[in-house]
């Protein structure tokens, strides 16, 4: 669960928010017991953000998006979007950026509580998500490099694609390597195998 926040928000929106108005989240969260630093200053956004446990956004539609990919190319963290009501606004909400949780000045303090511990579970589900895909992404990235190996050895040493494949197991065991760093070493040779047959015509 969340203990600290850094709240960014910009300066003409800051203004509409008294810091003792009700309206304020800022303000709100601290007196739930949270730590929450406030800046206007995008630029101080890269050393606050080292010492929290989350990103608040008080913006508008159109502006969560740029402010967001902004404030976390300096690290990844819970995305929380502070919605802020636009008085005149026919935006399409269409968001290219992962957001959290969604907070809204009129919420109850029970209401606040409860968008934060979904935030919490929304992000690291997430972050699993994230790590799953770059792991198949990898496998995929791996399987490729062995099928381009096994077809190599296929034409070299007229062999079958069940024996290519046991071929580079064996070597992969013997050379204590992964299957995949074989296969690359194939690939890298192959140029050279293929340059010296022609060599020899």
């Amino acid at each position: 669960m969340f203990d600290s926040f850094l709240l960014f928000m910009s300066a003409d929106i800051k203004e509409q928010y008294k810091p003792t108005a009700r309206n304020n989240m800022g303000t709100r969260l601290q007196d739930l017991g949270y730590r929450v630093t406030k800046t206007t200053d995008i630029s101080a956004v890269s050393v606050f953000i080292q010492q929290v446990d989350a990103l608040i956004i008080c913006s508008t539609i159109a502006d969560i998006e740029p402010w967001a990919k902004k404030c976390l190319t300096h690290r990844s963290l819970p995305l929380i979007w502070w919605f802020h009501h636009e008085a005149l606004s026919d935006s399409k909400c269409h968001l290219d950026i992962d957001i959290d949780a969604v907070l809204y000045s009129n919420m109850t303090d029970s209401e606040i509580h409860l968008s934060l511990q979904l935030c919490s579970n929304r992000y690291l589900q997430r972050i699993q998500w994230d790590k799953e895909r770059e792991l198949l992404l990898s496998k995929l990235e791996e399987r490729k490099h062995i099928d381009k190996a096994k077809a190599i050895l296929c034409e070299i040493k007229h062999i079958t694609e069940p024996e290519a494949y046991d071929f580079i197991r064996k070597q992969a065991m013997h050379e204590r390597k992964r299957m995949v760093d074989v296969a690359l070493s194939i690939l890298s040779l192959y140029p050279l195998l293929v340059a010296k047959g022609e060599g020899r015509k």
